[in-house]
């Protein structure tokens, strides 16, 4: 019997010392997997920063070649043509029209506050002499 606990005891040791194994073996496993993963997204994130860059020149690259293109030169001085025109049509319609400046408008919104205040101070000055 006692060559059967024994047996038993070993056996169980054995088993501890599998699973002891096994464990470091499982956790060095989830090191070197960790260890890769922080790797490869470095390398990701460094491949991504030079392609967003290359990418970046060759759109500048195309940009300054297309602006340089004769018929693009001709839309943009159309646009900035057209642009000045309607801003002189506009500037012209408001001219015609009997409308105040801003200067104006500020001018007698200052004037408007200044008989607030005045008005304030009659009130003000009637309600303490009808109290009296």
């Amino acid at each position: 019997m006692a060559k059967q606990a024994s047996v038993v005891s070993e056996s169980v040791d054995q088993i501890r010392q599998v699973v002891r194994r096994a464990d470091r073996e499982i956790k060095r496993l989830q090191k070197q997997v960790e260890t890769r993963r922080r790797r490869l997204a470095k390398e990701v994130t460094t491949r991504r920063r030079g392609i967003e860059k290359r990418a970046q020149r060759e759109l500048e690259r195309l940009q300054k070649q297309i602006q340089s293109q004769p018929l693009v030169k001709r839309a943009e001085a159309l646009r900035a043509d057209a642009t000045e025109r309607i801003e002189r049509g506009v500037s012209t319609f408001l001219e015609a029209l009997p409308l105040a400046t801003k200067s104006e408008i500020e001018r007698i919104d200052r004037k408007v506050s200044a008989l607030g205040r005045k008005l304030k101070e009659i009130e003000k000055a009637q309600g303490s002499s009808e109290a009296a």
